[in-house]
């Protein structure tokens, strides 16, 4: 027994869109019986690639000043710093569409390494889901952290005129936000958006792999911790 009913699989592509904010149950059903990974992609490449494109302003000099402060950083002479600043002040529809590209299939390929990452670990658990049911479970879930937390954050982007300023989680409580930090970089992880898609990833392990939810869990909780840890430990070395 899973502990979760298995309800009617939504048979549209908007069913199955909502369906991952208003019954996740309903929508991992979906994709245990037709994974549609790809479908799920397109949408976060094209979401991130147009938040990409219009926060280039913003997102550029603020990168640039979070650069300037590792060890890649200072090895630019301040010549070369200024010539990045001065390239997004007169930025071309071109310049940003080619950005909001490279963003939006930069997350592509980043969830795809989280969802193999997940495939690894939960099959070291016994599970019986296939690449491309995890790749749809996933990719499905991202609809929330990727897709809902980037529609939330855009307008207080422009607001604030700021990307790193802005979050929906436990960074709000640093004492400022600078992404070089320690205190920042982990508070950082505890953004609500990203907690809700690993309950959904956690439901849809349920569905594709036969876990209880217990189980499911803890292998998405901890390998989300994990890759965490290494991502703020290889940041710190290159500060």
């Amino acid at each position: 027994m899973t502990g979760i009913e298995t309800p009617r699989a939504p048979d549209t592509l908007l069913g199955r869109i909502v369906a991952v904010f208003t019954n996740p149950q309903a929508a991992m059903e979906a994709v245990r019986e037709n994974p549609r990974w790809t479908v799920a992609g397109l949408i976060l490449i094209v979401l991130l690639g147009f938040y990409g494109a219009t926060t280039l302003q913003i997102s550029g000099p603020e990168q640039l000043d979070v650069m300037s402060e590792t060890r890649l950083g200072q090895m630019m002479t301040p010549e070369q710093l200024q010539e990045q600043y001065d390239s997004y002040l007169d930025l071309s529809f071109t310049d940003r569409l080619l950005a909001g590209m490279q963003a939006g299939i930069g997350v592509f390929i980043g969830i795809m390494i989280n969802a193999l990452i997940l495939l690894l670990f939960t099959k070291l658990a016994g599970g019986i889901g296939s690449f491309a049911q995890v790749m749809g479970v996933v990719f499905w879930a991202n609809l929330i952290g990727m897709g809902l937390g980037t529609l939330v954050k855009w307008p207080l982007v422009f607001a604030k005129n700021s990307v790193f300023g802005v979050s929906t989680g436990l960074a709000l409580l640093a004492p400022q936000a600078d992404p070089t930090t320690l205190l920042y970089q982990v508070l950082s992880i505890f953004d609500v958006f990203a907690i809700w898609a690993l309950y959904v990833i956690a439901v849809g392990f349920v569905k594709i792999h036969g876990f209880t939810f217990g189980k499911a869990l803890t292998v998405t909780v901890m390998t989300w911790v994990l890759l965490n840890a290494i991502m703020v430990g290889f940041s710190q070395i290159l500060m």
